[in-house]
């Protein structure tokens, strides 16, 4: 395990600052929602790794880069490095960006830490046996405040744990709440995937199915 420390503040601007250079007012505007979003899951990627144990300072790191390629023209960056992206990830558009995503924050923001990478990679397929940073930055993502109300009820899950730990009426959070909203956030995942008459990615019905095992 890697330990090294990052500049959060200047990666922050950094992000800010590719994702609104060269950008029409149109555009900056659907790039601040993004950018809301990705301070959203900074704050509950924190509020998790505090609560479960997971490095603070990489889900932060991870959290403010899980959608750096968000943006990016992909084929651009891809040739640029010359990186060789999967055929079959590049048959699920709505996932590239994350497989991408851990390229560019290697790549153009520093980071060499796998943990973070990792977390950064997988953070909209999961995968079977995901450490810890990863399930934090996974269901981060999905129920930071700013994402709609169809995700209240695995947000409540985690809410209330959430709560017990903030007033002590816990001293240590059992990973189980984790647990649960992680098999419920991809259960609803797989859910609106085949209802839009989509193709689940491998990884996500394989994570799927470890979990539920996992929780026998």
């Amino acid at each position: 395990m890697q330990n090294i420390t990052y500049n959060f503040e200047n990666l922050k601007q950094k992000l800010h600052k590719n994702y609104t250079e060269g950008k029409t007012t149109e555009e900056v505007a659907i790039v601040e929602e993004r950018f809301t979003h990705t301070l959203g899951v900074v704050e509950t990627a924190e509020k998790l790794a505090r609560m479960y144990g997971a490095d603070v300072e990489k889900a932060r790191v991870a959290a403010l880069l899980h959608d750096c390629a968000k943006f990016y023209k992909y084929n651009d960056f891809v040739n640029k490095y010359g990186i060789k992206i999967d055929e079959e990830i590049l048959q699920y558009p709505k996932i590239i960006h994350s497989f991408i995503g851990a390229y560019i924050a290697k790549l153009e923001y520093g980071i060499n830490d796998e943990d973070i990478l990792n977390a950064i990679k997988y953070h909209t397929v999961a995968k079977p046996e995901m450490t810890l940073l990863e399930e934090v930055i996974y269901i981060a993502d999905q129920i930071e405040p700013n994402r709609g109300d169809y995700i209240n009820e695995i947000r409540n899950i985690i809410d209330s744990a959430i709560s017990l730990h903030e007033n002590n009426q816990i001293l240590k959070v059992g990973k189980k709440s984790l647990d649960i909203a992680l098999i419920e956030i991809l259960r609803a995942k797989i859910r609106r995937v085949k209802e839009r008459d989509e193709h689940v990615y491998f990884l996500t019905e394989k994570a799927y199915e470890w979990y539920i095992k996992k929780a026998l």
